[in-house]
């Protein structure tokens, strides 16, 4: 409170408390803004008042000159000097927020919040930069509402109020996350340990694992995909592995690692590589876990041969089918991603091209394959498997089953006339439409 001098808090409340008066401390509070810290003053009216609206007033200011008059009319000025000079000499405004509570200037309140949450939101700038358009959809999001229905849920999780503050900790977070990525295959509760000291800080039950995995997939699909990601395609393509025992990849004909005893201490390894060997023996098909790929058990392929790569599961149904009715035919090696790439499908193929083998990929013929077959060039280096506008227009000729092409168009860096032809001919050719062609090339 402003002013010198005693307060009376119960002759303040016999001028200004009643509910005659009440319209006269309404009309206050309305110019207590505008006014700032200088006294106020002016004329406040009101047409038709009571008898006990006149009395009130009189028993403030003294009795109105025009005494007839259909409005009532009260100086603020003179209120202010009564108050003064009585029983409130902080003056007329402080005496009314004593009253009312404190005049808010909501205006003002809505700036501040409003600047707040654009803080908030442009603190990613420096974490987004790394990632080609994440900041741009970033944006748009944040301006769709969606870091304050972020930061509501988040406070809901801490029992805490929602606020700026709360939002502008999410976003520090997530930029911690952006900042520490890729990583070379930590399990998702390692990273979050090591990075926001919470091994459950990513989970997809928390608000930031939801966000994370959100900004992860506008940060590695810059173009929108024909179908969205899951968590754990998005987390691998980052190089973080929700779990060693989901991430998994199918393979045919992968060869184990020799093994030296049954007795060996990488029991691990030896398991692995018997089971390689094992299915190899029998031509099935096998899931390898993550754990089983970085076991050691798995051998790599000596310089001449070649590791083919399929983007379907059907593909690997077929060779293994035709490899049991070919006795003679030559092992094949094939590795299928499943659609996006998997921690343990890019470790797979890293470690049986570790002594120069050559990797040789294939996928469908639309957009979406071409993107999973970019970012699976973007970890291990390949060659293309009738897979160039050549291989595409083939088949096009031949009249393999098709669909109309959809979704955003991607490019094709390996070959870009592929990507070009694709355009021009709108087609969509799935892997399997050529199968009888590709396990040609494998079984011989």
């Amino acid at each position: 409170m402003s002013g010198s001098g005693p307060q009376d808090m119960s002759g303040l409340e016999r001028l200004l408390g009643g509910p005659d008066i009440a319209w006269l401390v309404e009309r206050v509070r309305g110019r207590i803004l505008a006014a700032g810290s200088t006294p106020l003053s002016g004329k406040v009216e009101l047409k038709n008042p009571t008898r006990e609206q006149r009395a009130a007033v009189t028993r403030l200011i003294g009795a109105p000159r025009r005494a007839g008059s259909s409005t009532l009319r009260v100086d603020l000025g003179r209120v202010e000097e009564v108050l003064r000079r009585g029983p409130w000499p902080a003056g007329l405004a402080d005496a009314v927020e004593t009253l009312t509570g404190p005049v808010v200037d909501r205006a003002a309140v809505r700036a501040r919040e409003s600047a707040a949450w654009a803080a908030a939101r442009d603190s990613l700038a420096d974490a987004a930069a790394r990632f080609p358009g994440l900041f741009t959809r970033w944006e748009s999001w944040c301006a769709s509402g969606g870091l304050k229905r972020a930061a509501r849920s988040e406070a809901a999780r801490l029992s805490v109020p929602p606020s700026p503050s709360v939002g502008s900790e999410l976003v520090r977070q997530l930029a911690s996350v952006l900042g520490a990525l890729p990583t070379g295959g930590e399990p998702l509760p390692v990273f979050a340990r090591r990075v926001l000291g919470d091994a459950h800080g990513l989970d997809a039950g928390r608000p930031l694992g939801r966000l994370a995995v959100t900004a992860l997939a506008w940060a590695l699909t810059p173009s929108a995909p024909d179908r969205s990601p899951s968590a754990r395609d998005v987390w691998e393509a980052a190089g973080v592995v929700m779990s060693a025992v989901a991430s998994s990849v199918l393979c045919l004909g992968v060869p184990g690692a020799p093994v030296v005893s049954r007795e060996s201490p990488r029991q691990a390894q030896s398991a692995t590589a018997r089971m390689l060997e094992a299915m190899r023996a029998a031509r099935m098909p096998l899931l390898l876990t993550l754990d089983h790929v970085r076991s050691g058990g798995v051998r790599p392929l000596a310089a001449e041969r070649v590791v083919h790569v399929c983007e379907n599961p059907t593909l690997v149904e077929v060779a293994a089918e035709r490899w049991r009715h070919a006795p003679d035919a030559t092992a094949p090696v094939l590795v299928c991603t499943s659609g996006q790439p998997s921690t343990a499908a890019v470790e797979l193929l890293l470690a049986l091209t570790a002594e120069g083998a050559a990797c040789r990929y294939h996928g469908d013929f639309d957009w979406a394959g071409l993107r999973i077959a970019e970012s699976l060039r973007g970890r291990v280096p390949w060659r293309p498997w009738r897979y160039r506008a050549e291989d595409y227009r083939d088949a096009v000729a031949r009249d393999a089953p098709s669909l109309r092409l959809s979704g955003p168009p991607a490019t094709s860096p390996w070959d870009p006339a592929l990507a070009t032809a694709m355009a021009e001919h709108g087609l969509a050719i799935e892997e399997e439409a050529i199968a009888a062609q590709l396990t040609e090339d494998l079984i011989s």
